[in-house]
């Protein structure tokens, strides 16, 4: 993370736009798929698989409950999947080559929807 007052370097910013339309393109199924989920486990975050795209051009995807989240991933997203809002929010990470990992932490298009 860039420190504050600090831009981005270029990479970094394209990288965060490829990011965003990735999960604005698909944020009714992340959406969906999260309310869907915490109903059942609880507290998680949807993981992205970015190197992999299936026979229907989908990158595959599944929801790790927040104990996973807890043996998996870096502090910052075991604090936004603690701290978002179930219903309102998600919290995605996009796994990535080299083995990076971009989170975030999504309003839902549809404020407030309990499915």
């Amino acid at each position: 993370m860039p420190e504050r007052g600090k831009p981005r370097p270029d990479w970094a910013e394209r990288d965060r736009q490829l990011d965003m339309a990735l999960i604005q393109e698909n944020a009714e199924i992340f959406q969906v798929a999260s309310a869907s989920a915490f109903i059942e486990a609880g507290r998680g975050a949807i993981v992205v698989e970015t190197t992999i795209l299936d026979e229907d051009e989908w990158h595959p995807f599944a929801y790790y409950p927040q104990e996973v989240v807890g043996l998996d991933f870096d502090e910052d997203t075991q604090r936004m999947v603690q701290e978002y809002v179930p219903f309102e929010e998600f919290v995605i990470v996009l796994l990535k080559p080299k083995e990076r990992t971009s989170t975030y932490r999504i309003r839902t298009i549809i404020p407030g929807s309990h499915l």
